[in-house]
């Protein structure tokens, strides 16, 4: 019998939040929620280079990480599991597929014993080229594609089965004029709000985006224009759903969040962040809301211990886990009592054990290592 990927607006305000985490340290994917005292069963990690280029399959038995197959994929970039945890989807981040200029989406079943089976690979519109993120829409029946390449968002169609149809929608996005310069859209990553509103940065424009699905397609919803200059590489958001924490080079910008209205409203502060990795820097919002991270670009884990308004200007920063190198994506447990990067200069997988009232960082280690690991997302039981 196959199971229906449609979920309840009920269920999707439980399940937003739960995250993956990619090269750019973009959070996408919507999972189920897990127990209290949770633990990882499963990880799959992307290498998008060098022979070890491909989907990497693993299971989690008492902390080892023990590898279970390699699949092999065309630069993924980015993966996200779909909503029942039965589908996992890769980007492809590429420039042509069979001799036209289009990247590609691939789907997979996820086995009982965490193994992946290749379903179907689709390609995206033309000029589609070097897509960069994807999420999956509140309903389960649709992925959103941003297509840094071609300045665009694609839409394509989830199957019963899993797989993915052709675009079914897609959203080009024109560039933006400032003085004598121009910029062009350069989307690098998309994600949902609690209402089940696409939200997405773009690093050409310097826009943050807020978007609208239906049946018709994908459309504008609301725009924000950042700081000129200062164009957003990722954003995160806080568990309650009315904050957005903007990483933009070495700052992280905080701003309110109307998730009824989709509308983003005025700055709340601004977070150096000195040291950060310009460009590929990771962040990520503790599942309790009350601690904010970002990784440093020479090692370490810079944190924040948010105020009531959650915009951490109570508290500077505070350096730890400096063991922990330069990771380039950061995901942290449902239960909020551990913290997974991945380093793609280095190769390592690595894993910090989170104490939940004081947001500290111990016991840090590399549980896996791999060839430029690019993306990584986690099933928990």
């Amino acid at each position: 019998m196959t199971m229906s990927m449609r979920w309840s607006r009920r269920e999707f305000v439980q399940w937003a939040g739960f995250s993956s985490l990619s090269s750019a340290g973009l959070c996408s994917s919507l999972l189920p929620p897990a127990r209290k005292g949770s633990s990882a069963r499963f990880a799959y990690v992307a290498s998008s280079e060098g022979v070890e280029e491909g989907i990497h399959a693993y299971a989690i038995r008492r902390g080892r990480w023990e590898k279970l197959q390699r699949l092999e994929s065309k630069r993924p970039v980015a993966l996200v599991v779909a909503s029942n945890r039965r589908f996992l989807y890769a980007v492809n981040e590429i420039d042509s597929h069979e001799g036209l200029p289009t990247g590609t989406v691939e789907a997979f079943a996820i086995e009982g014993d965490g193994r992946l089976r290749f379903v179907n690979r689709s390609p995206l519109a033309l000029s589609a080229t070097m897509p960069r993120h994807a999420a999956v829409a509140a309903d389960g029946r649709s992925l959103v594609v941003a297509v840094h390449g071609g300045g665009a968002y694609n839409v394509l169609p989830i199957a019963e089965d899993g797989s993915v149809g052709r675009v079914s929608g897609i959203l080009k996005e024109v560039g933006v004029e400032h003085g004598a310069s121009s910029r062009r859209s350069q989307p690098v990553m998309v994600t949902f709000d609690q209402q089940g509103r696409a939200i997405s940065v773009d690093e050409g424009t310097g826009r943050l985006n807020v978007f609208s699905l239906d049946e018709s397609g994908i459309t504008a919803h609301a725009r924000v224009e950042l700081q000129e200059g200062c164009g957003a590489t990722q954003v995160a958001m806080h568990p309650n759903g009315d904050k957005l924490y903007l990483m933009q080079g070495e700052t992280i910008a905080c701003h309110g969040y109307d998730a009824t209205e989709g509308r983003v409203l005025g700055s709340t502060g601004h977070l150096p962040v000195r040291g950060a990795i310009e460009g590929h820097g990771a962040i990520a919002v503790h599942p309790s809301g009350r601690f904010l991270y970002a990784s440093l670009k020479d090692g370490g884990i810079a944190t924040w211990r948010l105020t009531a308004r959650g915009d951490g200007a109570k508290s500077g920063p505070e350096a730890q886990a400096m063991e922990l190198r330069g990771l380039h994506g950061l995901e942290i447990a449902p239960d909020g009592k551990s913290l997974v990067g991945i380093n793609r200069d280095h190769g390592g997988i690595q894993r910090a054990e989170v104490d939940a009232d004081t947001g500290r960082l111990r016991a840090a280690e590399t549980v896996a290592r791999l060839n430029s690991p690019s993306s990584l997302v986690m099933l928990y039981s």
